[in-house]
C-alpha cells in the first residue's frame, strides 16, 4: 500500500529548506496580512499541526479564503483555487504578489487555503492531500457546485495529484496547474539530510515530513506508485518550470547554484523534476522559483484554466528519461562542521588544473568575524567577500558568504573562518571546468535490503591508483543507522550495501578524492538518496 512512503520523522534538528516558495517566512520576523484582505474567511474545523518540526508559521490550517468578486466574470468560469507550497501559506498568493489582482482582474473567482504547513510544521503529500481534497469539496459547494481548477505551487503540486489520486478531489476539479512543483523531488531536501549539512542543521533549524517526503529516493518510489493509479490522471495536468536563480543573495541564488550541477532551474527545482509524467509542459521559462507564483505567468496558463487536452500535445517522461535529466556532473565538493568561538576554522580546498572559475560559498548558523582564502602562496586571495542574512529561502535564518576566483591557481587553497559564537558552517565548492571527472553519471539497483550504487570515475581525466572514495550511508529519518564504506584505487567506486530497516529512505554522501592525470589533487561531493523496500 502507497501510504508505507510516510515514515515517522525523527525530532532532529536540520535545515529548514523552503521548497515552496522559497518563502517560508517565520512568524517572528513576519506579520502576515490576515482576512481583511478578502471578502471571507472560511474557519476550518480543529486541525492537528503535522509533521515533527516547527517553521514558525501559526495560521489555522484548513481555512480558506474567497477573493473579492470579478467585476467582469468569465462565463461558466471554474473557481481558481491556489495552492501553496512547502512552509507556506496561503497569504504568498497576495503578499508582494500580485496574482490574487491579476486573476480577478480577468474575471476569475478566486480561493485560497492553508494546509497544515500553515500551522507551523511541514507536512507530506499524504496529510495535505487529505486536508486538501475535504476543501475542494467544501469550496465547490460554496460557489454552487463549480468546478474548481487548482493552480498548485512547488510542493502544492505534489499535494494535490494526492489529492485527486487517492482522495477524491479529482470529482470536483478538472484542470491542475502545477507551478514549478518538484514531481520527481528535489536535491535540495537530498542535501538536507546528507552528513555534511548536519552541523549546521543543528544550529540553523528543522526539517518537518514535508521536506523528508521531497527526497529524491522517495519521491522516485512515489512516482512509481501514483502512476500506476488508475485515477492518476483523471484531470487535466499542466505544468510550468522556471530557469532563473534571481538575483546573487536573492532567496534563490544558493539553491540555483547547488542545482546547476543537475541542469536548469529555479533555484529550488530542476526543469526536468517540475515535468510531470502524463502531463503537459506549458512553458519553462526565465523565472525563478520566487517570480514564477507571480502575476506574470497567469497568462501563460490561463487558457488552459477550461481547455480540455490536446493529445497530440501530452508529453511523458519515462522514470529512465528524467533520471538521465538529473545526474550531477560531478562539478561540486561539499564540506562542513562546527565553528568554535575565537578559534580559527582552516580548510584547505584543492583546486585541480583547467579551472576556469571557482565559487565558494559558505553558510553559517552565526555570523562571522572574518572569512579569508589565501592561495597557494598563502597569499590573501584578491577576491571580494559578499555576505548576507538569509531571511527567507532554502536556508531561512542562515548567514551567506561567497567568493568567486577566476582562473584560480592548481594547488591547496586555504579558507579560513573566525566566528564571533559557537556556530557551525556548510561549504558548497563549485568548479566551472571542461573536464568530466564523472564517467556516465550515476545509477543504482535496488534488490530489497540491498543496493547497488553505480558511480564511475573517467581514467582519461584521473590516476586510477590514487582514487580514495567514502561512503556514508545513513538512514533519513533515523541519522544514528549510518554506515561507512572506502573504496580505493580505482576508478570504478560503485558500491554495494545492506540496509536493516526497509520501506525508508536513505541519504548517500560519497566523498572522493585523488589525482588528475597531471597529478593535482582533486576533491568532490555525490550526494543521493533512495528508497529501500
Amino acid at each position: 500500500m502507497i501510504r508505507i512512503l510516510k515514515s515517522s520523522m525523527w525530532v532532529a534538528l536540520v535545515l529548514t529548506l523552503i521548497f515552496g516558495s522559497a518563502t517560508a517566512t517565520f512568524a517572528s520576523e513576519k506579520n502576515h496580512t490576515g482576512p481583511e484582505d478578502m471578502v471571507t474567511t472560511y474557519k476550518a474545523d480543529d486541525q492537528s499541526t503535522q509533521g515533527k518540526a516547527g517553521n514558525g508559521n501559526d495560521e489555522t490550517p484548513g481555512e480558506w479564503y474567497a477573493g473579492d468578486a470579478p467585476t467582469n466574470p468569465v462565463p461558466n468560469a471554474p473557481v481558481l483555487l491556489f495552492v501553496p507550497g512547502l512552509n507556506n501559506v496561503a497569504q504568498i498568493f497576495w503578499e508582494d504578489n500580485d496574482m490574487r489582482e491579476t486573476a480577478r482582474e480577468a474575471g476569475y473567482q478566486t480561493a485560497f487555503v492553508q494546509l497544515h504547513d500553515a500551522g507551523g510544521a511541514s507536512a507530506d503529500m499524504w496529510d495535505n492531500g487529505e486536508l486538501l481534497a475535504e476543501k475542494v469539496e467544501e469550496i465547490s459547494e460554496h460557489f454552487d457546485g463549480r468546478k474548481v481548477a487548482i493552480i498548485a505551487y512547488s510542493k502544492g503540486g505534489v499535494d494535490t495529484h494526492t489529492a485527486m489520486t487517492y482522495y477524491g478531489a479529482s470529482e470536483y476539479v478538472d484542470n491542475v496547474i502545477t507551478l514549478s512543483s518538484p514531481h520527481h523531488g528535489s536535491q535540495l531536501a537530498d542535501l538536507a539530510y546528507s552528513s555534511w549539512a548536519g552541523w549546521l542543521a543543528d544550529l540553523i533549524g528543522a526539517t518537518g515530513d514535508g521536506t523528508y517526503s521531497l527526497q529524491m529516493g522517495n519521491m522516485e518510489e512515489f512516482r512509481a506508485e501514483i502512476d500506476n493509479e488508475p485515477g492518476a490522471y483523471a484531470a487535466n495536468y499542466y505544468t510550468l518550470g522556471g530557469t532563473d536563480w534571481g538575483s546573487m543573495f536573492s532567496s534563490t541564488w544558493f539553491g540555483g547554484t547547488y542545482l546547476s550541477q543537475y541542469g536548469s532551474n529555479d533555484g529550488v527545482v530542476t526543469t526536468a523534476s517540475s515535468a510531470l509524467p502524463g502531463g503537459q509542459e506549458l512553458a519553462i521559462g526565465e523565472w525563478n522559483h520566487t517570480s514564477i507564483r507571480s502575476g506574470e505567468t497567469f497568462s501563460e496558463f490561463e487558457n488552459y484554466l477550461m481547455a480540455a487536452p490536446s493529445l497530440s500535445k501530452i508529453t511523458t517522461f519515462p522514470g529512465e528519461s528524467v533520471k538521465d535529466d538529473m545526474t550531477p556532473t560531478g562539478t561540486q565538493w561539499v564540506h562542513g562542521g562546527p565553528l568554535e568561538k575565537g578559534v580559527t576554522n582552516k580548510t584547505s580546498v584543492s583546486i585541480e588544473d583547467d579551472v576556469e572559475q571557482v565559487q565558494l560559498q559558505v553558510l553559517t548558523s552565526e555570523p562571522l568575524a572574518d572569512l579569508q582564502l589565501k592561495d597557494t602562496a598563502g597569499k590573501e586571495a584578491a577576491t571580494k567577500v559578499q555576505s548576507h542574512k538569509t531571511e527567507e529561502g532554502v536556508f531561512a535564518g542562515a548567514h551567506q558568504y561567497s567568493l568567486t576566483v577566476e582562473k584560480p591557481k592548481a594547488g591547496e587553497w586555504e579558507l579560513s573562518i573566525d566566528a564571533k559564537d559557537d556556530s557551525a558552517y556548510l561549504l558548497v565548492a563549485d568548479f566551472h571546468t571542461k573536464a568530466d571527472l564523472l564517467q556516465g553519471g550515476t545509477d543504482h539497483v535496488d534488490l530489497g535490503q540491498q543496493v547497488s550504487y553505480q558511480l564511475n570515475l573517467n581514467p582519461k581525466e584521473v590516476q586510477s591508483n590514487s582514487i580514495k572514495a567514502t561512503y556514508q550511508i545513513t538512514q533519513s529519518n533515523n541519522p544514528t543507522n549510518s554506515k561507512t564504506y572506502h573504496i580505493n584505487g580505482q576508478t570504478n567506486v560503485s558500491q554495494n550495501f545492506s540496509v536493516s530497516e526497509g520501506r525508508e529512505v536513505y541519504n548517500i554522501t560519497i566523498d572522493i578524492e585523488g589525482l588528475t592525470q597531471s597529478g593535482k589533487l582533486f576533491k568532490r561531493t555525490v550526494i543521493d538518496s533512495v528508497y529501500v523496500d
